[in-house]
């Protein structure tokens, strides 16, 4: 919008942060650049995490190579595929859910495709049994979770990683396939518990966020499926390491 005389109007924010188009800004953050610093510092924080994940999946593997099916695939390279895919996206998922109460269909896809290439790869092995379980699971998983996504329990992105993360664990043991959810389900519990703990606590006269309404609004379920997953994967090779610690001479 233009003045009288043919000036464009500016708009102060509150910090002096001077805007042209009458919006002003924030914290000036935006015009200065300030964030790039930071989504930086969080890009490389998460690609440390997935680095971590994914060598603790190659450690697993390896530690039981010899003592049993890893989460019930086929010890080696078809169950490394899937895990590893896991790995590459869970930091970002688990920022992206807690912040913003989605799981982007990118990221999720990713996981997709390595179960599917996992899967795939137990057919020449003569697997076909333990893929047609596997897609079996995932379907029952996916269909469970559109019922509980109707009723308004889940998010659609919760029922698609919930069908995969089941798909990935459902050919080894009942256990494994128990934990998952069990855990899941345990974890998503206390962080309800906790936040109820959080708002009941919260000091009274703090003014309203509106803006955060939406966000702030149900359980990062995300999260707690991706660290049931990890904690099921993991779970192989600490029972290797007490059996050897227990059989040392």
């Amino acid at each position: 919008m233009s003045s009288p005389e043919g000036l464009v109007d500016e708009t102060v924010s509150p910090d002096g942060t001077v805007s042209p188009d009458g919006t002003g800004s924030s914290d000036g953050e935006a015009v200065r650049g300030g964030d790039g610093p930071r989504q930086e510092r969080r890009q490389a924080l998460e690609a440390v995490a997935a680095a971590a994940l994914s060598a603790v999946t190659v450690t697993v593997a390896a530690a039981t190579l010899h003592a049993g099916p890893l989460v019930g695939a086929s010890a080696g390279p078809v169950t490394l595929v899937g895990c590893l895919g896991v790995a590459a996206v869970t930091p970002a998922l688990v920022r992206i859910d807690i912040a913003e109460r989605r799981l982007p269909n990118v990221l999720v896809g990713v996981t997709a495709g390595a179960w599917g290439v996992s899967t795939v790869l137990l057919v020449p092995g003569g697997g076909i049994a333990t893929a047609a379980t596997s897609l079996a699971f995932a379907l029952v998983a996916a269909v469970l979770g559109l019922v509980a996504a109707i009723a308004g329990g889940l998010g659609m992105g919760d029922v698609k990683l919930g069908a995969v993360l089941t798909g990935l664990v459902a050919t080894g043991s009942p256990a494994a396939l128990l934990g998952l959810w069990a855990l899941a389900g345990t974890f998503a519990v206390g962080v309800a518990g906790v936040r109820t703990f959080g708002s009941r606590s919260r000091r009274v006269g703090t003014p309203p966020r509106p803006e955060l309404a939406s966000v702030s609004r149900g359980i990062p379920f995300g999260p707690c499926l991706l660290a049931s997953f990890w904690c099921v994967v993991a779970s192989p090779s600490v029972a290797v390491a007490v059996d050897a610690v227990v059989t040392v001479p």
